[in-house]
């Protein structure tokens, strides 16, 4: 059984309060309007005088408007909404929900000013300007609407600075991984193969962060030909190559992962090219297929199905071009 609506106090919109009571008396057995204008009136607070010659939904509820509590509860959903942020995570359909409701309570009903409120909710300038450009000569707000779950759900699809992702080896399918152990030749800092077929939290994960030296906010996402570090999650030490120090299996150039910080630490990201052409437009986005290329020797991280005598997979900086072991998404 639906319970009955609360009293008016001010702390309600009318209109919606008016709507929640007729429900209510309409499940009751109550469809005599003049009963239930006076249930109404008899479920508002003392405190906010209602005029005797009150003869419609319609009269009451401008009367309500009127009072200084409506004015009260519009200025309070004016702060909720100037309040309101989208952050990343959050369901888009509830803070969509949400949005309306506090422009409906605020009294928001200009097309541009709810723009103007919808854009300062985005979670950075950068999805905000997106929005802004997409936005601007939208007439239609359900068209807006459309165009923010667009954008918000590229937003959601990017890697940002801070950003702990893992990556995968498309051609052998194997996550990069590292641990606590080091090579026992070329320079003997702590290894980095590929292991697993599904990542692993404890091992596969790394943390995108920016080059030496360097600073970018954290929640910026990572643009194409960007040059970035990957922090290992679970040691916090970097990926990391060299030139001259050969890898053990194929004596191809090692990677290994440097507690250190110095700029050979560095990746150029790109997107992965079978030609010298680079599309490096745009926003590193989840399951791009992507090239990681160390700055200080121009190599490309890669692998291949050679393993170590425990099954993992060795990692190695190899060739300048585009090939087919360089492809990691």
């Amino acid at each position: 059984m639906i319970d009955l609506p609360p009293r008016y106090d001010g702390t309600l919109h009318p209109e919606v309060w008016i709507q929640d009571l007729r429900f209510f008396c309409t499940l009751m057995g109550i469809h005599e309007q003049a009963t239930i204008l006076n249930i109404a009136i008899l479920r508002i607070d003392h405190n906010i005088p209602i005029p005797k010659d009150i003869n419609s939904f319609k009269s009451l509820i401008n009367v309500l408007k009127d009072h200084v509590t409506h004015s009260v509860f519009r200025a309070v959903s004016l702060e909720k909404l100037n309040k309101l942020k989208c952050e990343r995570s959050i369901d888009m359909s509830e803070f969509i929900a949400k949005f309306n409701s506090l422009c409906s309570n605020a009294n928001i009903t200009n097309r541009e000013e709810k723009k103007d409120y919808l854009l300062r909710s985005m979670p950075d300038n950068i999805v905000r300007d997106v929005l802004r450009n997409r936005i601007e000569k939208l007439n239609s707000f359900d068209k807006v609407i459309e165009t923010f779950k667009e954008v918000m759900l590229d937003h959601r699809s990017q890697v940002r600075y801070g950003s702990k992702i893992a990556l995968k080896h498309v051609v052998t399918g194997r996550f990069l991984s590292s641990k606590d152990i080091r090579y026992d030749t070329g320079s003997k800092q702590y290894m980095v193969y590929c292991s697993n077929w599904q990542s692993d939290k404890r091992t596969d994960f790394w943390i995108v962060i920016p080059p030496h030296k360097q600073y970018c906010k954290p929640g910026n996402p990572v643009a194409f030909n960007s040059i970035i570090e990957l922090k290992h999650q679970q040691t916090s030490r970097n990926l990391h190559s060299h030139g001259g120090i050969e890898s053990p299996i194929t004596k191809q150039q090692e990677v290994t992962c440097y507690s250190g910080t110095d700029n050979n630490n560095n990746w150029q990201l790109q997107r992965h090219s079978t030609t010298n052409k680079y599309d490096n437009s745009g926003y590193w986005m989840i399951g791009d297929t992507i090239s990681l290329r160390h700055v200080n020797t121009k190599k490309l991280l890669s692998s291949h199905d050679f393993l170590f005598d425990d099954g993992n997979q060795e990692v190695t900086c190899h060739s300048y071009g585009h090939e087919e072991n360089n492809k990691v998404n």
